[in-house]
């Protein structure tokens, strides 16, 4: 008998897919997942190669879309009220993140993103430009950075002054 293995779910990213696809082992169905190395090491192909697809023998395809369905990672029954709660608390989490990106941690992402376009291009305008953002940041008061976009700043200065050290060693 051939292997003929059908897909029973399709996800966008590999955490999910793996989640679902130990449930599945955990209820003794062999599972494998198609295209995971190619939506891991290149995301903007995912939607290109049809999604990470988790597929079973076709024998056990009716059980494992049962499990897949009815199963979450507890292995505790949802009611239709716990899964609208989830809902509404996931969305109010969602609203909450947005609110609380500042124009501060704006400007520390948009100067690390420069900061690093300026390195692999070896571009001047790019490091003066993330210079004068992260300047700003650090003299301005007013501004608070988050504790999560620190690194970024530091990682930024230090491409800043390695990349204008490499400008300095090329020209002079």
């Amino acid at each position: 008998m051939a292997n003929h293995f059908v897909t029973v779910a399709t996800f966008n990213n590999s955490i999910e897919a793996n989640l679902a696809k130990q449930l599945l082992d955990a209820e003794g169905i062999r599972s494998y997942l198609a295209n995971e190395s190619t939506v891991d090491l290149a995301w903007h192909l995912t939607v290109a190669v049809g999604w990470i697809k988790l597929q079973v023998h076709e024998s056990d395809a009716a059980l494992a879309k049962s499990i897949l369905e009815s199963g979450n990672l507890d292995n505790q029954p949802v009611s239709e009220a716990d899964e609208s709660t989830a809902e509404q608390l996931f969305l109010q989490e969602d609203e909450d993140n947005i609110v609380k990106v500042s124009s501060a941690d704006k400007t520390a992402d948009r100067a690390f993103r420069s900061a690093v376009i300026g390195l692999i291009l070896i571009f001047l305008p790019f490091q003066l430009y993330s210079l004068w953002l992260l300047v700003r940041l650090l003299v301005s008061r007013r501004r608070r950075i988050s504790q999560n976009r620190r690194w970024k700043v530091i990682v930024g200065l230090l491409l800043n002054l390695l990349n204008l050290f490499i400008l300095w060693i090329m020209f002079f």
